[in-house]
């Protein structure tokens, strides 16, 4: 090779260069799954006060339902993180009704409480949030009787807690992913006039929402990315080499030409 296709070929190098990337795919995917559970108008309590061993009376009963969400599939690719979350509405009315069994001329008095208690479980991994309480307080004086209800309602929201004590592994598989999705209501009678009869009710105490489950994996697949022209500035060496090159190439084919 001549000195001209030397100096040619590196003053190109110099000014131009191509570089090749390759990126990799991070993909997500997910499950969803909804709940609801009815209103329970049949919970009622009639007594006030504590029982023989000081715990207080009150009635209590529990709803529970089983929702799957799917596992991540370990073929697809290599698991980075998982988000498990939920997104849920609740109501409750609390309804206080007393009653004076002996004349109009004594006041009828009662008070009472209704509360809701929501809980996940997530089964495996064992996690759990719990919204401890929702309580809608009935206060009611009368006449002969009296009867007062209030409402509420709101909503319950929530991420799971993974990030202490478990393992992508958990995640990982064909069989689902269990939740267990529990709704414990409570009615209790607070207050009752001594002459009266009483009761406390719970109704219109609903709650539904979803819980869904996003896995963010790499999937192995690369793809690669056109090249890029970059182009790069010349040191001042580079273009004095490339300036001498040049006047030599030149003094050589005038001299050629006088010859």
């Amino acid at each position: 090779m001549n000195t001209k296709h030397i100096i040619t070929k590196a003053a190109f190098a110099a000014l131009f260069a191509c570089s090749a990337a390759v990126n990799a795919s991070i993909m997500s995917i997910g499950d969803v799954a909804s709940f609801s559970f009815g209103s329970n108008g049949l919970i009622y309590d009639w007594n006030d006060g504590v029982d023989s061993a000081g715990n207080n009376i009150r009635t209590v009963v529990s709803d529970v339902q089983t929702v799957s969400l799917d596992r991540f599939n370990g073929s697809l690719g290599e698991l980075l993180d998982v988000q498990i979350g939920f997104t849920t509405d609740w109501s409750l009315t609390s309804i206080v009704h007393s009653y004076d069994e002996r004349t109009r001329a004594w006041t009828a008095s009662a008070a009472g409480r209704s509360i809701s208690r929501q809980s996940i479980r997530l089964v495996d991994p064992d996690r759990e949030v719990e919204r401890n309480r929702e309580v809608v307080r009935s206060n009611c004086r009368g006449e002969s009787s009296c009867n007062d209800v209030s409402r509420d309602s709101g909503s319950f929201n929530g991420l799971f807690d993974l990030d202490d004590g478990f393992s992508l592994s958990d995640f990982i598989g064909t069989d689902d992913l269990d939740f267990r999705i529990v709704r414990t209501l409570i009615s209790d009678l607070t207050r009752c006039g001594y002459y009266d009869t009483c009761y406390q009710r719970n109704k219109e105490n609903a709650w539904s929402g979803s819980l869904y489950v996003s896995y963010l994996y790499d999937d192995g697949i690369y793809d690669e990315v056109e090249p890029e022209p970059q182009y790069n500035v010349p040191e001042p060496s580079t273009l004095a080499l490339l300036g001498l090159g040049l006047l030599g190439m030149g003094a050589s084919r005038i001299g050629r030409k006088k010859s």
